[in-house]
């Protein structure tokens, strides 16, 4: 098996998210609503001079960052469909980029898909300007996808040791949500009715989906156990020599 950092053999059959966008009616409410109002609310706030987007997909946050920064650069290991990728990383994952390049490096649900996320860390955290900030988001526990190119899920405190042990001490930690939301997200990941006729699996999964999305969500506010979340949005400084 490659001990590559990163999947660069990913299968171009995956669907990758193209828009910072979801909606009530949709199967990922419950991960992404969170995710998004954090990136509006509290990400922005730390996006300034070049950022990467580390791992960048199909660049859905680009229309939300790219304001607030100067220069926006794309990292990953396949061109998109757009052709927006401005590096192809090879299997070591090395960044075209001398140390100390960037302003932000943002890095959103690439870390469960990396190998050996020390390395991919440490690259992020070469790449920073000391002072920089690194944006990451990644899974706590959610269903696999890109099989089988999904490797981990994180704790709270190994996201903090492996942070740290790269140079990066975290400036802003927050939880996508709590227990109610992991189990509403399981029901809608695994959904398994009216499969026979189209018609009526589509209308059946979309008042499954609005009656799952707003009580998961409500019964989260009231009672939010955050030793269970879907996601987790951390905020990092590269440390000062």
């Amino acid at each position: 098996m490659s001990t590559s950092p990163i999947s660069i053999d990913r299968d171009p059959r995956f669907s990758r998210r193209k828009e910072a966008s979801t909606s009530i009616l949709s199967r990922d409410y419950l991960v992404m609503q969170p995710l998004l109002a954090w990136m509006r609310d509290v990400a922005v706030r730390y996006c300034s001079g070049t950022m990467l987007d580390y791992g960048c997909g199909n660049r859905p946050y680009y229309e939300l960052l790219r304001r607030h920064v100067q220069q926006y650069l794309s990292a990953d290991v396949m061109q998109n469909d757009e052709g927006t990728v401005d590096f192809i990383i090879g299997s070591d994952a090395a960044l075209p980029l001398a140390s100390g390049t960037c302003d932000t490096v943002l890095s959103t649900q690439v870390l469960e898909h990396t190998r050996l996320p020390d390395e991919y860390l440490r690259e992020a955290a070469r790449v920073l300007k000391p002072g920089g900030y690194l944006i990451l988001t990644c899974p706590g526990s959610y269903m696999l996808h890109e099989v089988p190119y999904d490797y981990y899920r994180f704790t709270v405190h190994g996201l903090e040791y492996l942070l740290e042990r790269n140079g990066l001490n975290v400036a802003n930690f927050s939880n996508a949500g709590g227990a109610w939301r992991v189990v509403g997200q399981s029901f809608l990941n695994h959904k398994a009715f009216g499969k026979r006729i189209p018609v009526l699996s589509k209308v059946m999964f979309l008042v499954w989906a609005l009656c799952t999305n707003l009580s998961c969500a409500l019964l989260d506010t009231l009672n939010m156990n955050t030793h269970e979340t879907l996601n987790y949005m951390v905020v990092a400084q590269k440390r000062h020599g």
